[in-house]
């Protein structure tokens, strides 16, 4: 973990934590944002709405691509912060943060948000996928501390 410290630097850790900010904001305002059809995400569904090549993509599909897409950093920069050794926080860590967001929705933010086991999985999800891709990533990146292998002839 120190060479891929030196190597980086804090810049994970700086983006996890602008991120998980984000995502607090995006899901923990009492207000959605962008619910009207005149939206543009409502435009957007009514343009894949109206070909027929495209007209599978639903609110709902759209929704759940979006809760996974969500969590794809969150796991991504917090199992690049752990190491390979423990990569496996990035996916746990989302899983809990999302139950956490999940749990507020319903008790704190109930008249305005909804909190649902889709949004669970989906979170959860997206935080798995990151911290596959993280611990894929640092292994197929070699480390710079680690020496070069030297022919040694001994005399």
């Amino acid at each position: 973990m120190a060479s891929r410290q030196r190597r980086m630097g804090d810049m994970p850790l700086v983006l996890l934590i602008f991120y998980t900010v984000f995502i607090g904001f995006m899901t923990l305002t009492p207000y959605q944002l962008d619910v009207s059809p005149a939206g543009p995400i409502g435009r957007l569904l009514q343009f894949f709405a109206d070909h027929q090549v495209t007209s599978w993509l639903t609110y709902t599909l759209v929704e759940k691509l979006a809760n996974v897409a969500m969590f794809v950093p969150f796991g991504f920069l917090l199992a690049l912060q752990m190491g390979r050794r423990r990569w496996w926080v990035g996916w746990v860590a989302g899983a809990a943060f999302t139950c956490l967001i999940e749990g507020a929705q319903v008790t704190l933010l109930s008249p305005t948000r909804y909190g649902t086991i889709s949004d669970l999985i989906t979170n959860t999800l997206g935080a798995v996928i990151g911290a596959v891709l993280a611990l894929v990533l640092m292994v197929l990146l070699p480390s710079r501390d680690e020496p070069d292998e030297v022919d040694r002839v001994v005399r």
